[in-house]
């Protein structure tokens, strides 16, 4: 009967073990997963900036010669 009781406990200590095991690993993958979801929007963000602002340069751009000179710093033509 002594033999089965530490059987039994040893059981449970290797299940728990195991358990705790896949829960931690789990765990880390979902972390791993946010992280890069993250990191992927941070990207999507800088890129949609970065078009947005080359949108609106086209939309601003100088018509004549003159605003393109006086735009870059050039003086007049």
């Amino acid at each position: 009967m002594t033999a089965d009781l530490i059987a039994g406990a040893v059981a449970f200590v290797v299940i728990a073990l195991g358990t705790l095991i896949w829960y931690a690993n789990r765990a880390g993958k979902n972390a791993a997963s946010v992280s890069t979801s993250e990191a992927a929007k941070t990207s999507a963000d800088a890129t949609t900036l970065k078009a947005q602002s080359m949108a609106q340069a086209q939309a601003d751009k100088p018509a004549t010669e003159d605003a393109v000179l006086r735009r870059l710093g050039g003086g007049t033509a």
